[in-house]
């Protein structure tokens, strides 16, 4: 999938996520929350993935399958 469709997609589902989305959300953040790649830009007061830039809040709403989603592979859902 196309990253700029990817990226589209995963902040329209965070607009309005169903229960299963919420719940891989959810696992994903927890994942990331321990990852050596997780950010935080104080300024902004926004955490992001260190490796590909992407904000998590809306990254983790992803529609690729985790190991895809993940530029590390971390995630399994």
């Amino acid at each position: 999938m196309l990253k700029l469709v990817e990226i589209a997609k995963a902040w329209i589902i965070a607009a309005n996520p169903s229960d299963e989305q919420k719940e891989i959300a959810e696992k994903r953040i927890a994942i990331c929350n321990e990852c050596e790649f997780s950010r935080h830009n104080q300024t902004l007061d926004f955490h992001y993935c260190g490796e590909c830039g992407c904000p998590l809040k809306k990254k983790i709403f992803s529609p690729s399958p985790g190991k895809i989603a993940c530029p590390k592979a971390k995630w399994d859902i």
